[in-house]
């Protein structure tokens, strides 16, 4: 008699009436034999031997879209599956893993969030029940999760921003100052000072008799209409230093002019974006503009507990008629119109909007919306089991796999087209157009800003000058060449 050892496993997702699988057997001839696996403890998750059927679960939002295919072999002939990269993973993991499928949504069709009773709502819920093996996700990773759930390596970095409509293309009322900086503006005044000083003061250190009076205040009125561009009187001094001062200011107005007559022909061809809300507190600061956020996420949770910073004032505005709540299906009607209408933004994460915004701009061929240079609660993102699930130590190689590889990211940048025209939308244009008077309203405001403060030092100096010599100011009587003010007579010049 011969006797005969079999080695028996058992496969993982089997039915209770199935069989175990056959591994090895053993005789006294011929010793140890394996039948379909070559070890006697073989690594059953890396890939299925039988095929088995999954239940995972995922949920739909702007960059992962839900989508019902014909599936004969599905009940009714539908079955629903998603866009985006879950569900490139999704394929990919029943591939390598060898198994197939079935998405089961939540009913409250949300993320989850952990309740009074010590229950989970949304996919956790379903997670956490055991319902299903695992979701694709993306999941935030959280302290209070990894209680309850095991996470995945992640698989990117999310990052809450700001969504909002751009202004239109404007010109700076006041881009003829825009040419040189203000210190500039106070150096060269301080330099008209300095040289106006020097030509005023020199002459003093000459001899009184090599003294010329009258050139001092020609001299002075020199240096400011070199200035302003004007033509110099001819101050015919027999001194080579007030000439060198003169020629020397003369060269440096030259340069600075033809420097600031060149900035200022391109700045008049520039057009500003106005793109006011780059940090939450400049929302926050806007009474006018709502807030659109979505309901039973984990930034929920962030901003009801935090303690201070924005993210604690903008919680003061949960319950207010300032605060939105959409969910993901809602987020890209939401932005075409009331964003679209500067009333509203959106505060979510950035993996939607890489969905949302070349959408958009396939549909106007502008970039009509921006993000925000301020970021909040940025935190990885990664898939989830059920705690302690045997699927995790392969699910977590094939996330190695796809941050490494950068195949993930490319699945992100390709999934829509036009998916990196919006990221970084210009704040500054420029544009060929005629001039007009909406553009340089700012020049005409400071002429007649001059004319007017002209007109008050002129009725200063009447009242004033009669004031002064205690008499009432006469209009000039005019006799022969001869102007007469009061008891004073001035021959014309």
């Amino acid at each position: 008699m011969v006797w005969m050892t079999k080695v028996f496993s058992w496969l993982p997702f089997t039915d209770q009436e199935s069989l175990p699988l056959q591994v090895a057997s053993w005789t006294i001839n011929q010793r140890l034999t394996f039948t379909h696996l070559p070890d006697l403890f073989p690594q059953k998750f890396l890939r299925f031997l039988h095929r088995p059927h999954l239940l995972v679960t995922a949920e739909e939002f702007v960059s992962q879209p839900a989508i019902i295919v014909d599936d004969p072999m599905a009940p009714e002939g539908k079955r629903l599956t998603f866009g985006g990269a879950a569900g490139n993973i999704m394929e990919m993991l029943s591939t390598i893993m060898n198994f197939t499928y079935t998405y089961m949504r939540s009913p409250d069709k949300t993320w989850g969030l952990l309740q009074s009773d010590g229950t989970w709502t949304g996919m956790m819920g379903l997670i956490t029940r055991e319902e299903v093996e695992f979701s694709p996700g993306p999941f935030f990773m959280d302290i209070t999760r990894s209680h309850w759930i095991d996470y995945s390596p992640f698989v990117f970095m999310g990052n809450y921003q700001i969504l909002a409509a751009r202004g239109r293309p404007k010109v700076d009322p006041w881009g003829f100052l825009l040419p040189l900086r203000p210190k500039v503006w106070v150096a060269v005044m301080t330099a008209l000072l300095a040289v106006c000083a020097v030509m005023l003061l020199l002459p003093f250190c000459l001899p009184t008799h090599m003294q010329e009076p009258h050139m001092k205040d020609a001299n002075t009125f020199n240096c400011v209409r070199i200035l302003l561009q004007e033509d110099i009187k001819s101050t015919k001094s027999r001194w080579w230093w007030d000439r060198v001062m003169l020629g020397v200011w003369m060269l440096m107005m030259v340069v600075l002019t033809q420097s600031y007559v060149g900035n200022l022909m391109a700045l008049l061809a520039v057009r500003y974006i106005d793109q006011p809300y780059q940090r939450l507190e400049d929302v926050l600061d806007n009474s006018d503009v709502g807030i659109i956020v979505v309901p039973n996420t984990l930034i929920i949770k962030y901003i009801e507990s935090a303690k201070s910073g924005p993210l604690h004032e903008l919680g003061k505005l949960m319950g207010t008629n300032r605060v939105s709540y959409n969910k993901y299906a809602e987020l890209a009607n939401s932005m075409e119109t009331i964003v679209r209408a500067a009333t509203h933004v959106i505060f979510d994460l950035d993996i939607n909007y890489t969905n949302m915004l070349p959408k958009s701009f396939s549909i106007t061929g502008r970039c009509d919306f921006y993000l925000s240079r301020s970021v909040y609660a940025t935190n990885p993102e990664a898939m989830v089991t059920q705690k302690n699930s045997l699927l995790l130590p392969r699910i977590n190689t094939l996330s190695y796999s796809l941050v490494e590889s950068g195949l993930y990211d490319i699945w992100m940048k390709y999934s829509e087209h036009n998916s990196s025209m919006c990221k970084n939308p210009p704040r500054i244009i420029t544009v060929t157009t005629i001039l007009s008077l909406t553009s340089l309203w700012g020049m005409f405001a400071v002429l007649g800003f001059g004319f007017t403060v002209a007109v008050v030092v002129l009725v200063m100096e009447l009242v004033c000058g009669g004031a002064r010599w205690g008499q009432k100011v006469r209009w000039p009587l005019k006799t022969h060449n001869t102007i007469t003010i009061t008891d004073h007579t001035y021959h014309r010049s």
